[in-house]
């Protein structure tokens, strides 16, 4: 049985080194990318992982290409398992594996189909997640499931740290679900398309603050968007970057301002106020609240810019 895993980034890692235990044929994922202030090449976090456990790893530019086909077709792959790759795999590929090729999607399937699903949860306010093990078909995130795993969402959690939860037990359930993948006796079930729901890419303007808008959905976004794109509040001509919340409140002051002393820093909203954990000035280091907020004193009040203009 010839196994092919296609991922990229550290949250397709533990599915990696579980299914290695198994026997893998070949990796792929993304070339590496320019990164950092230096945009030196960088290598994705599966190829790095790929290395160390000693397999055969692949980078094709584009699955278009005569000889990416090629390799493919020489390979000759019996099961391929996908965790966040970043390609749409073309039609010959998916037929060309007789046990099917199956994605390892961090949703509960059909909500939240698309390249953000975790941020998306979260921005909605979803109270759980999961993981869901379908058989691709040419659609987005569209093809039948044949199991899932359920996690609830709490109010500390980001993306970065769901993320990461959700990376663990997508690789418990490959490895629980995988004889019936070997052994050619998976029955996923298809979809409901009608209760679909989709998480587009995120962009770089999500990360505005609006106090405008309740307490609660900035504890979201900005937990959504950790650590990209991010979010900020413009105080006094600077961008200050929101790197940490935690309580919300019930606050009778005017919105459109931060506030804070020694007992904390807080965001008064339109519909209540928002413990502000960590902040960042612009070059600097992420800090605690109240010591990005020294140089405007100890203590006081700020009228925001920006959204609240």
């Amino acid at each position: 049985m010839k196994i092919a895993f296609l991922g990229t980034p550290r949250a397709a890692v533990p599915a990696l080194r579980a299914l290695a235990e198994e026997g893998i044929e070949a990796v792929f994922c993304n070339p590496d990318r320019p990164a950092g202030r230096g945009r030196h090449l960088e290598a994705p976090p599966v190829k790095v992982a790929a290395q160390e456990l000693g397999l055969s790893l692949h980078q094709p530019l584009s699955w278009k290409a005569p000889e990416t086909r090629a390799l493919w077709e020489g390979l000759q792959i019996d099961l391929a398992v996908v965790v966040a790759y970043g390609h749409l795999l073309p039609r010959w590929l998916l037929d060309a594996c007789p046990k099917g090729v199956w994605n390892l999607h961090f949703s509960l399937l059909p909500r939240w189909r698309g390249a953000a699903p975790v941020n998306h949860a979260l921005l909605a306010g979803d109270e759980e997640t999961g993981v869901s093990l379908m058989r691709l078909t040419e659609g987005l995130d569209e093809g039948p499931v044949l199991a899932q795993s359920h996690r609830d969402i709490n109010l500390e959690d980001t993306a970065e740290g769901l993320l990461s939860a959700l990376a663990a037990e997508a690789a418990e359930l490959l490895m629980d679900q995988l004889p019936l993948l070997l052994g050619g006796s998976a029955k996923p079930v298809e979809q409901r398309h009608e209760l679909a729901t989709f998480a587009p890419k995120l962009r770089k303007d999500m990360g505005r603050l609006d106090w405008h808008r309740p307490a609660a959905d900035l504890h979201r976004q900005v937990r959504a968007l950790w650590p990209w794109p991010g979010t900020e509040l413009q105080m006094e001509g600077q961008a200050l970057k929101v790197c940490g919340v935690g309580m919300l409140r019930t606050c009778y002051r005017d919105p459109g301002q931060v506030i804070w002393s020694k007992e904390g820093a807080w965001l008064i909203t339109s519909e209540g106020a928002l413990e502000l954990t960590h902040l960042q000035r612009p070059g600097k280091p992420v800090q605690p609240a109240l010591q990005a907020l020294q140089p405007w004193g100890s203590s006081g009040s700020r009228i925001l810019g920006g959204q609240g203009e």
